[in-house]
């Protein structure tokens, strides 16, 4: 049987190349990837991005290992229906800003002849998120990632929608904001981890039209979580926890940027009744052989460098003061 053919969308993020480089590893599909045109504005969740000689770096990487880069306008849809044509999956990696650059995608899709879509949902549960009692920016985003699941629906095409619960390294700035119950088991991921899992949950048939919520890299509580993280520091980390009260009040006095969405994103947690998970943990039942990377190595590798070079840019945008630790 001929292998089908995937395109991944957005794929020099960290969830990107992890899943390309996944899919190539895996050998099960042609890999394709869209490269936007040179000069096109690129939005990033953390504020960092590629230069484009890293993003070339990248391309010729990939295709002396048989990936097709098609360099197009990912802006207008017609100018993406002939760049997919031959394209079973379309997976896309985009940011969370960038959420509404997949409308183009969607449609050209559909006039392309794809057969699944599987848009980057790569968070909460955003079918139960849309619902938060709060009204905030992140809610806002839940409810815009639902009605794209309902574009791909009106198209016909299948899809498959994979939330991925927290990612470690966006929460882990000092102090700690903790949210929800610190000993109950939340679903954690990491770039690099959600982009792995990507080819796993496609591979496998009861990912065909379903919402997985996969625990990428571990499934465990704050406090074991942050246990971890000590000893590799070696030292306690400052933390604090908000009622669902005090999170409400500091969304409410925070002005817009990137603390505020996290901030939006303790309100959902905290906000959310009891029986109405936005987590889950859908690889322990259906590939429970995927392993996450070890939260140690992730520390150190990953998340402290992430930390750092966040909290630079937050200081240079002025969220954070100059002096902070």
């Amino acid at each position: 049987m001929s292998k089908k053919t995937v395109t991944v969308y957005g794929a020099t993020g960290s969830a990107g190349v992890a899943c390309v480089n996944e899919f190539i590893r895996q050998g099960l599909f042609n890999v394709r990837v869209l490269a936007r045109q040179s000069g096109q504005t690129e939005r990033s969740s953390s504020g960092l991005t590629k230069s484009e000689a890293q993003k070339q770096a990248q391309y010729a990487e990939w295709e002396a290992l048989g990936v097709t880069i098609q360099h197009v306008d990912v802006t207008i849809a017609e100018a993406l229906v002939p760049a997919l044509r031959g394209t079973d999956y379309v997976v896309s990696c985009v940011p969370l800003f960038a959420t509404e650059s997949q409308y183009p995608l969607i449609w050209a899709a559909k006039e392309a002849g794809v057969e699944r879509f599987v848009p980057s949902e790569f968070g909460a549960i955003y079918e139960f998120e849309q619902f938060s009692q709060t009204d905030t920016t992140h809610r806002l985003m839940a409810r815009q990632k639902a009605f794209i699941r309902r574009l791909i629906e009106m198209t016909g095409m299948d899809y498959t929608i994979i939330p991925a619960g927290a990612w470690i390294e966006y929460y882990m700035l000092e102090p700690v904001m903790v949210m929800g119950d610190p000993d109950t088991p939340i679903a954690w991921s990491t770039g690099a981890d959600v982009g792995r899992i990507i080819p796993h949950v496609l591979a496998h048939p009861a990912s065909r039209n379903a919402i997985c919520p996969v625990a990428a890299t571990a499934w465990c509580s704050w406090n074991e979580l942050l246990q971890v993280r000590e000893q590799v520091l070696g030292r306690q980390v400052a933390r604090q926890q908000l009622s669902a009260e005090q999170w409400r009040a500091a969304y409410a006095q925070q002005g817009s940027g990137a603390i505020q969405t996290l901030l939006a994103i303790g309100v959902a947690i905290a906000d959310t009744p009891a029986g109405m998970s936005l987590f889950g943990n859908w690889n322990k039942t259906f590939i429970p052989e995927f392993k996450g990377t070890p939260l140690d190595e992730l520390f150190i590798n990953t998340v402290e460098p992430f930390v750092a070079a966040m909290r630079e840019g937050l200081i240079a945008s002025g969220e954070l003061p100059a002096d902070v630790s």
